[in-house]
């Protein structure tokens, strides 16, 4: 009963926000399954490396994209304080660290099952796509978290003050 109030309450109180979020995980789900796919059907190493990069970029990007809708969607679309958003700050700062050491595992073993033809062209790009992938979203958030912060904090100081 309760998951039931708790869809009724997001589809209804605010529908194209959740509409939005659906698509955009329906959308990282497509890229994400393309990706795997793409690693069954590699005909080389290099066309299997390539697809592993992609689908490292594109599984963080919709980890760190999801924290940082989360944390919005807690702050400003509940209108509540609530103890998960500074959670997810600081799980979005170990998940950042976290990721660039799984990224330097995951470039190493590219390195080491890349053939020797695509080691010098293709070999730097693949280091791009794994080590860059995430980072827009993880400055993104460092840039906007301190407000969404500042915005959770003034809201737990006025229920305070309702209270």
């Amino acid at each position: 009963m309760k998951t039931n109030s708790f869809f009724h309450y997001v589809l209804k109180g605010n529908p194209i926000g959740s509409f939005l979020m659906l698509a955009i995980l329906c959308v990282m789900a497509f890229f994400i399954a393309g990706d795997i796919n793409n690693m069954h059907e590699a005909k080389t190493g290099y066309d299997y490396c390539k697809n592993l990069c992609y689908l490292v970029e594109n599984a963080s990007k919709s980890f760190f994209m999801c924290i940082f809708f989360l944390m919005a969607y807690l702050t400003y679309m509940k209108k509540q304080y609530s103890k998960w958003t500074i959670r997810l700050f600081y799980m979005l700062g170990v998940s950042s660290l976290v990721y660039f050491v799984m990224a330097g595992q995951v470039y190493d073993y590219v390195v080491n099952h890349v053939e020797s033809d695509y080691m010098i062209q293709e070999l730097p790009s693949l280091a791009r796509t794994v080590f860059t992938g995430p980072v827009y979203w993880m400055i993104i958030g460092y840039f906007f978290i301190p407000k969404i912060l500042k915005d959770a904090q003034k809201m737990k100081e006025e229920q305070d003050l309702t209270i």
